[in-house]
């Protein structure tokens, strides 16, 4: 190769490296970590906890295409943990690969207005960014 092809290609390789937007994986542990606080903030009902693990860009979508933004995910949660007597959640299977996560759980929660006993198998499909929740997408079975 050439001195000058060399130096062009060099060039362009490092340019492309300058515009690529280089996201940190994160480790396996430390999305469980995520999951386990997520699971542990609604089973306490614990609105503030739960949304403090969104980006500040980040959003919940819930069936029917119904999208929460991250401004308004502690007073959404938290009117919803409001009518709740107890909230249970048992997760069956985790799946992580990259920087997301589908999650298969079983959601139990008593409803004090209706009185009523709700059950769901949901699968969460939840993506991460620098330590946070960017979106989160939950399919009710």
């Amino acid at each position: 190769m050439t001195k000058d092809f060399e130096t062009l290609v060099d060039k362009y390789i490092n340019q492309d490296l300058k515009n690529i937007d280089l996201q940190k994986i994160m480790s396996r542990d430390e999305i469980l970590t995520i999951m386990e606080k997520a699971v542990n903030a609604c089973i306490s009902k614990n609105a503030i906890a739960f949304a403090s693990l969104f980006a500040q860009d980040g959003e919940i979508i819930m069936n029917k295409n119904y999208k929460i933004v991250k401004a308004d995910i502690e007073k959404v949660t938290a009117d919803y943990f409001s009518n709740l007597e107890y909230v249970k959640i048992n997760v069956h299977n985790i799946l992580i690969e990259d920087n997301k996560a589908f999650v298969e759980w079983s959601w139990e929660d008593y409803n004090l207005l209706s009185k009523q006993k709700n059950c769901h198998d949901n699968v969460l499909s939840i993506h991460f960014q620098d330590g946070l929740i960017k979106s989160w997408r939950e399919y009710k079975g």
